[in-house]
């Protein structure tokens, strides 16, 4: 997406040096940033009308952000921007730091590197943060310590980094801006689910088929209601269908589900 002033402040994920950071200033023309301990805290300043906030949605490695989906589902908000980052992962650590005895860092980012820990600190404790940043922030307390985080961040906490690019595979990550403003633009994102019956799915699909459109994400998740039932989210192109035209689509998508969420188009 073009940059774009913001109204009001940008919630991120902090503090200070995350990428949920990078991803809001490659959107938002000098964003005022408000630092958030976590995604929910994200989602509840975007629901309370005061501003915007930002978030990971997706990484090419390990996928969808599960407690991003889950909040779509419960805040009243709408996904008005998106963009990609490449992901470097740094191994940082204390310049005195000999030895390594715990990897602490974000699961998605221990997850980005797992076979790199396996390989290297096989007997490290892992140890989850609520971001990348925090990781590097309680590493200074922390003793036979390294982090996993972004290069930015270990310099400007004064940390050493020990090696660079550590993820094992290259890496991209998606940020989706939120907010209570509709946006308009050409991709839509909806959640739903449907009924138990056969043919159910295809029904949907056919609608989107019959339209020539391009769905560029699908993916079920449980529900969480009820054992075996799934809801799905759904990013489609527009296509060149204007206002009403989408607006027309959705009616018919409504119509074949027992649930549906309009997420926003952007």
């Amino acid at each position: 997406m073009r940059q774009r002033k913001a109204r009001g402040k940008v919630a991120v994920l902090g503090p200070e040096g995350t990428f949920t950071e990078t991803a809001a200033k490659k959107m938002f023309e000098e964003p005022a940033l408000e630092y958030k301990d976590n995604v929910e805290e994200v989602f509840k300043y975007a629901d309370s009308g005061k501003g915007t906030g930002v978030v990971a949605i997706e990484n090419s490695l390990e996928g969808s952000v599960t407690k991003t989906l889950e909040a779509l589902m419960e805040y009243d908000v709408k996904i008005c921007g998106e963009t990609t980052i490449e992901i470097n992962l740094c191994l940082i650590k204390k310049p005195e730091t000999k030895e390594i005895k715990a990897v602490l860092s974000h699961p998605h980012a221990l997850a980005q590197c797992k076979n790199y820990i396996k390989n290297r600190y096989s007997k490290a404790r892992l140890q989850p943060t609520d971001s990348t940043v925090a990781a590097i922030k309680e590493l200074r307390g922390t003793e036979n310590a390294a982090a996993i985080g972004p290069k930015q961040a270990a310099e400007k906490y004064g940390l050493e980094i020990a090696e660079e690019n550590i993820q094992d595979d290259k890496s991209q990550t998606r940020f989706v801006a939120i907010s209570r403003e509709e946006c308009s633009g050409k991709k839509t994102s909806l959640i739903y689910s449907l009924k138990d019956e056969p043919g159910a799915l295809y029904d949907t699909l056919k609608v989107f088929a019959e339209k020539n459109i391009n769905l560029t994400k699908i993916e079920s998740r449980p529900s969480r209601k009820k054992l075996g039932e799934y809801v799905f989210y759904v990013d489609f192109e527009n296509n060149g269908l204007d206002k009403q035209e989408t607006k027309k689509l959705l009616e018919k998508i409504r119509e074949k589900t027992t649930f549906m969420k309009y997420l926003g188009s952007y």
